[in-house]
């Protein structure tokens, strides 16, 4: 999990859902309790209800003369009972409870009656089992030796209903108010890590020339770090100056013991005067190549690459006109940030190296990679390179044959130009023209 984005978004996420189900459960728990507390309540209220409106008749027996008023009492079988005993002995019960009674352990018995449906179906209509709750209490009344026992029962399925509903509805609440939290919080990531996005896109223009530094105003937490890489971009920009003027000045140096070399030696020892002319082309060559540390920054030209690749093609096919050398014709012009010195150092070695190489024909492919990335294929109908030779070839001073004329330093100085525009390059033995494949990848414009 390598993105701040997802650990932010992801850890959010995992609380708000422990969060919202450890309340929901404490909510659903709190309404269970408070709604079996008031079915308790009700009924004990129903009971004093019913003790209140009973007096003891002449023979020692209860009369019920006040009625409780609810209409489930003479409701046939509807599970809210009433029954009053004294000792084993029934002396009073609900109409509701029909040819059922309650015995001392508190066993409903009895509920043989069954209702035939008006509608004629002769389908017999059985009585409906009911999960009851019952309150008893004992009262000893004046004159009555026994105490009496008042049993009163309603059925749980009302409260355990509005339990339910009530899981329900807190349910879709909280899903809703979940979904809705993780929203937020991935709008609330996307939009914290806004200003971390600006500055990789500033970063990308800098690495390109479009900018020096980065200017755009950052939040507070932000802004520091904002500050720090400017003033980095600054120090290595004084760095790189500075040793671009050591090597200009070491060229300098050395250019005026060689004049005086020169002078002093014989006209006739062609070695030395060959070699002496070698050194000062190759103190010139590298004065000019001397800004190849800071390209990174310093860019400030866009090549068009494809009409480049046009010239640079033109030129080597006149040094090799035995040689044919394919560029792809159908792909969109791009542009490439840098310098040109440096595009002619890349693509000349590499084109140079093919032709040497190469039998007959040397091609030249582009692919699309990304909005900000080509991938350039140079192929070649050569004897190709060994395992082993591939890994060493972009090794300084390598040479692949002895007896071939060069230094060894083409392909290491070609790698060092493509790290420094932040490119890749590879070898691949898998040409279709049977020789050795180059893949490069190269940053480009987003024009």
């Amino acid at each position: 999990m390598n993105s701040l984005a997802v650990r932010l978004f992801f850890s959010a996420t995992v609380w708000i859902i422990l969060t919202l189900l450890s309340a929901g459960l404490l909510l659903s728990d709190l309404n269970k309790q408070n709604n079996f507390e008031a079915f308790d309540d009700r009924l004990n209220l129903l009971v004093e209800t019913l003790i209140g409106g009973s007096k003891v008749d002449s023979s020692e027996g209860i009369t019920v003369v006040t009625s409780i008023g609810d209409p489930r009492f003479f409701q046939p079988y509807s599970g809210w009972y009433w029954q009053i005993n004294k000792g084993n002995k029934t002396l009073s019960r609900s109409r509701s409870m029909w040819d059922q009674v309650f015995t001392t352990d508190k066993r409903l018995i009895g509920g043989r009656t069954q209702f035939i449906d008006s509608v004629g179906n002769n389908q017999d209509q059985v009585i409906e089992q009911k999960n009851l709750y019952i309150v008893e209490r004992e009262i000893s009344f004046p004159g009555i030796t026994e105490p009496i026992t008042f049993i009163l029962s309603g059925d749980t399925f009302e409260y355990k209903e509005n339990i339910k509903k009530f899981d329900n509805t807190l349910s879709a609440i909280l899903i809703f108010l979940g979904v809705g939290l993780m929203i937020a919080v991935f709008l609330q990531v996307r939009f914290g890590l806004f200003p971390l996005n600006k500055i990789k896109d500033a970063l990308f223009k800098i690495r390109n020339g479009d900018k020096e530094k980065l200017e755009a105003k950052y939040p507070l937490e932000v802004q520091p770090l904002a500050t720090e890489i400017n003033d980095l971009l600054e120090h290595n920009e004084k760095i790189v100056e500075r040793a671009r003027t050591h090597v200009g000045n070491l060229a300098h140096v050395l250019k005026t013991p060689l004049a005086v070399i020169t002078n002093e030696i014989d006209k006739e020892n062609k070695l030395l005067s060959n070699q002496i002319i070698l050194m000062k082309k190759h103190i010139d060559r590298y004065l000019k190549k001397a800004h190849l540390e800071s390209v990174g920054k310093n860019i400030k030209s866009k090549i068009a690459f494809i009409e480049f690749l046009n010239k640079m093609v033109l030129i080597f096919q006149k040094i090799y006109p035995s040689k044919q050398i394919e560029l792809d014709k159908g792909f969109k012009e791009f542009f490439v940030y840098g310098s040109l010195e440096d595009m002619e150092e890349l693509i000349g070695n590499l084109i140079e190296n093919a032709c040497k190489w190469g039998r007959e024909r040397v091609r030249i492919k582009f692919e699309n990679l990304s909005q900000n990335e080509v991938k350039i294929l140079i192929e070649d109908d050569g004897p190709g390179l060994e395992k082993e030779q591939k890994n060493k070839v972009f090794t300084r001073g390598f040479r692949v044959d002895e007896q071939t004329p060069g230094s060894g330093l083409g392909l290491n100085i070609v790698k060092d130009i493509v790290e420094i525009y932040k490119g890749k390059i590879w070898l691949d033995k898998s040409s279709s023209l049977g020789g050795l494949k180059v893949n490069i990848i190269l940053p480009v414009s987003l024009i």
